[in-house]
């Protein structure tokens, strides 16, 4: 119940440049610095996409699984913990099912799901992420990237120009407490992302 009340507050405040987040398994994901690129329509089917596939794993796993999942023009992004082989495969498989899905970057890993202190955690992470990109790009307008954290693991997506995407990564990468970060940004004109 609590899992459909939040996605009819997010459906209810539309699907504007600034809606950041999907609700997966009642956790909030992803944040966006800057604006949104994307066409509506291609922001509605990326969210109504990730909806799917992380609505069939909760209705499947319940809490045996922690996946959360980010579409940015139809390239997904799967992170988070599922309990064995069996279920990253049919998790992947839901994924791979989608019409639309242009590229899946499986960041899966099987182990017991994350605890309520290390997402709280992540999402420090993000917001000191997202300060620090935005400070170091200089122009909130030029830069259009959404930022998931999942085990201390920065994972950077979007569209960007290589320079912004280069000094976004440095940026997020001098952050305490971040261990690595993952660019998955695509490379073409601002004016044309999907």
């Amino acid at each position: 119940m609590m899992k459909k009340l939040l996605l009819a507050a997010m459906l209810a405040a539309g699907l504007s440049a600034c809606v950041p987040v999907l609700v997966a398994g009642g956790v909030a994901v992803g944040a966006w610095i800057g604006s949104d690129p994307r066409k509506s329509d291609t922001q509605a089917e990326d969210f109504q996409m990730a909806a799917r596939v992380a609505n069939k794993v909760f209705d499947t796993y319940k809490e045996k699984a922690h996946v959360n999942v980010n579409v940015f023009a139809g390239h997904m992004l799967l992170t988070g913990e599922v309990p064995d082989e069996a279920a990253r495969a049919l998790v992947l498989q839901a994924a791979r099912n989608e019409a639309g899905l242009k590229k899946l970057y499986d960041e899966l890993v099987i182990a017991s799901p994350s605890g309520v202190t290390d997402r709280a955690n992540d999402t420090q992470l993000t917001t000191r992420v997202k300060a620090a990109v935005l400070n170091q790009a200089g122009d909130a307008n030029a830069i259009h990237i959404l930022v998931t954290t999942e085990r201390k693991t920065v994972y950077l997506m979007g569209i960007t120009t290589p320079d912004l995407a280069n000094r976004a990564a440095t940026a997020a990468a001098g952050i305490s407490g971040v261990t690595q970060v993952v660019k998955l940004i695509q490379y073409t004109p601002a004016s044309n992302p999907g």
